[in-house]
């Protein structure tokens, strides 16, 4: 059996390797949703917009090839006090973007300190 080792892998043009074809997510995000939202770190992620309270959209660097990637959305208000689970409209599902909504554990809509993304599907 061979051991392949390397510090960075890089295509023949010496630029990032695109993954295809992989179950590596394509995109994550994390990002603050309060008062102006900001991307605290991601990847394949160009910006987030803040549609109105607890609602945003993540928009992707390379879009999906179709609309029916697997999206994981998480979200906290940081307090320990409410949490929300994290749901989608099924107009959301595009694939150069995803529309995410917050609702809260009373059925309101809720922005969040914390909201986190991982997206998986192939990319176009």
């Amino acid at each position: 059996m061979s051991t392949l080792k390397a510090d960075t892998i890089q295509n023949t043009s010496g630029g990032a390797v695109t993954l295809t074809k992989q179950s590596a997510a394509k995109a994550w995000v994390n990002f603050n949703g309060t008062g102006t939202v900001a991307i605290r770190s991601s990847s394949g992620v160009t910006s987030i917009s803040d549609n109105g309270t607890g609602e945003y959209t993540v928009n992707f660097t390379n879009s999906f090839s179709a609309a029916d990637y697997s999206a994981t959305l998480l979200s906290s208000s940081g307090n320990g006090v409410r949490y929300s689970f994290a749901s989608t409209v099924d107009a959301g599902f595009v694939s150069g973007s995803h529309r995410h909504i917050n609702y809260g554990d009373n059925g309101g809509l809720y922005d969040q300190v914390y909201v986190t993304g991982t997206f998986h599907g192939d990319l176009a």
